[in-house]
């Protein structure tokens, strides 16, 4: 039996990837967010939904460029700290982390050490919403750690050990065990 739990019932949203956007200030300081509102769409582009009152929107907007990287549990306790802490009254909280940072060799943002993939992109527009923006990036490049490639040199997500917001619970999980196999369980219907 179904049970109607109000249009609030899910929280935030289905669990969704943990990510971290990279972007340089004016003066060249790294900038972290957290996000888990990013999806990707055909013809090679990256859609993050963001507030336009915030610190990365506004880099982004200057500087034409954003990294997305994946969280994996190493990773796990920073990404929470950029998520909790604004660029804008801390902006040094990269350098309080620890982590490291290198400039990518394709756009101008920073591509965060530790991630085992990060996306490359160019803001190609942004779409005005009632509630938010649609920051929409052209994916540029993919950079990822040799250990989270398969044998034939294709990602492996189980190897990344992604991180996943899951807002029914406001934990973070890693990825389950495989539930099928895509294009191919539907098939009895064909």
């Amino acid at each position: 039996m179904m049970k109607d739990l109000g249009p609030s019932g899910a929280n935030y949203g289905h669990p969704m990837p943990v990510l971290m956007v990279g972007t340089y200030d004016k003066n060249g300081t790294v900038d972290v967010m957290n996000l888990h509102w990013c999806t990707m769409s055909e013809g090679g582009h990256l859609t993050l939904c963001l507030g336009e009152s915030k610190k990365t929107h506004e880099n982004i907007k200057k500087m034409g460029a954003f990294t997305v990287a994946l969280v994996n549990p190493s990773l796990m306790k920073e990404a929470d700290y950029f998520g909790i802490m604004s660029g804008y009254r801390v902006p040094d909280k990269f350098a309080r982390t620890g982590l490291n940072a290198v400039k990518s060799a394709h756009i101008n943002a920073p591509i965060i050490e530790g991630s085992p993939l990060v996306y490359e992109c160019e803001l190609s527009e942004i779409v005005k919403t009632g509630h938010f923006h649609a920051v929409i990036g052209k994916i540029i490049n993919v950079v990822a750690d040799e250990s989270v490639l398969d044998k034939n040199g294709r990602l492996d997500a189980k190897k990344t050990e992604m991180v996943l917001f899951d807002s029914f619970s406001n934990n973070y999980v890693t990825l389950g065990e495989k539930a099928g196999e895509a294009w191919k369980e539907g098939r009895k219907y064909v």
